[in-house]
């Protein structure tokens, strides 16, 4: 039977998405194409943007003895980390092949036959299949990617949104900006989340996504920030242990205040919660990892103490994310 007369779902339970990464993942990925069939999932990270997007459904098919063609986007394991990739074709080799993400700079290099599961043969984006990028155009996109124009072209086309976001933030730094939002009555509370924070957090941050939030993890607290009851921030304090080495420890995740109202001292505020529940806690150490070219948020972890270090264990997922998602987290630790 022919992939595309089958009708994959995608695996649920509870009338919600099962949560798959790693090793299951890609256990699952392969017990499925073996028996010749699609499989159907979620996809994160950037990478792959426009053309595949951070929570798109995409569905992978087995090969089939189809070879993997010039712009075809591939499953494949990554064979310095082990992990699950999903890039773009861009060359071809005898027994391997040339793959590299739409959305960045360096290519993840040649890639065996045998790393390779999978191709893409299907994109949905808010219950809406997106067409654009497995068509005759992936021919001139794998070229584009190969020789770095497309991210050329991707700059340019969102050069003015950059600027008037640069202005935004700039303004939104200054401390007259700040003294007068003060001044003139912003005020917020900080409450750790409910059920339905969270449901406005995720809304806020994936409106495309009909996931509801999943079951509360004990080993994390949730705290956001509300203005006139409305969620405007959040942020998270997870309490990974041993079996999450390298990330063991207390650590500072998913920091964000929604863009209007940012300047106002909304994620200080988040922070220092943090951080008073973790001294609470007695824990020594809290951590946290942020991307390098976040000078913002790197300059508000600096005022409240935190310091930049490498822990030797996490640099090579570090690396591997930033090879998928074009951009690469520090890890900064304050003393507690």
């Amino acid at each position: 039977m022919k992939s595309q007369e089958l009708k994959p779902l995608i695996f649920v339970k509870k009338g919600r998405e099962l949560s798959l990464a790693g090793p299951a993942l890609i256990t699952l990925l392969r017990a499925v194409l073996q028996k010749r069939k699609p499989f159907r999932f979620r996809a994160k990270g950037f990478s792959m943007s426009p053309f595949v997007r951070d929570s798109d459904v995409i569905t992978v098919s087995p090969l089939s003895g189809v070879p993997s063609h010039l712009g075809n986007v591939v499953a494949f394991i990554d064979p310095e980390t082990g992990k699950l990739v999903v890039h773009r074709v861009v060359g071809r080799c005898r027994g391997a092949r040339l793959i590299q993400g739409d959305n960045t700079a360096e290519n993840d290099g040649l890639i065996p036959e045998a790393n390779l599961l999978g191709r893409v043969t299907r994109i949905e984006r808010g219950g809406k299949r997106i067409f654009f990028g497995l068509g005759l155009e992936r021919f001139p996109i794998a070229w584009l990617v190969r020789h770095a124009w497309l991210l050329g072209a991707k700059s340019v086309c969102v050069f003015p949104r950059r600027v008037a976001s640069a202005v935004l933030r700039q303004i939104q730094s200054l401390w007259l900006y700040r003294a007068l939002g003060r001044i003139m009555g912003l005020r917020f509370v900080l409450a750790e989340a409910s059920a339905e924070d969270m449901a406005a957090v995720q809304a806020h941050l994936d409106p495309r996504s009909p996931i509801p939030p999943t079951d509360a993890d004990p080993n994390a607290t949730n705290y956001v920030a509300k203005s006139r009851a409305k969620v405007v921030g959040f942020v998270q304090l997870v309490r990974h242990s041993d079996a999450n080495s390298p990330w063991v420890g207390h650590w500072l995740f998913s920091l964000v205040v929604w863009t209007r109202y940012r300047g106002f001292g909304i994620g200080e505020a988040l922070t220092r919660r943090v951080i008073k529940q973790a001294k609470r806690e007695a824990d020594t150490d809290l951590f946290l990892a942020v991307f390098e070219d976040n000078k913002r948020a790197f300059d508000l972890y600096r005022k409240l103490g935190f310091e930049h270090i490498t822990l030797p264990a996490l640099e090579p997922e570090l690396e591997a994310e930033k090879r998928q998602w074009g951009r690469r987290r520090i890890v900064m630790r304050r003393e507690i």
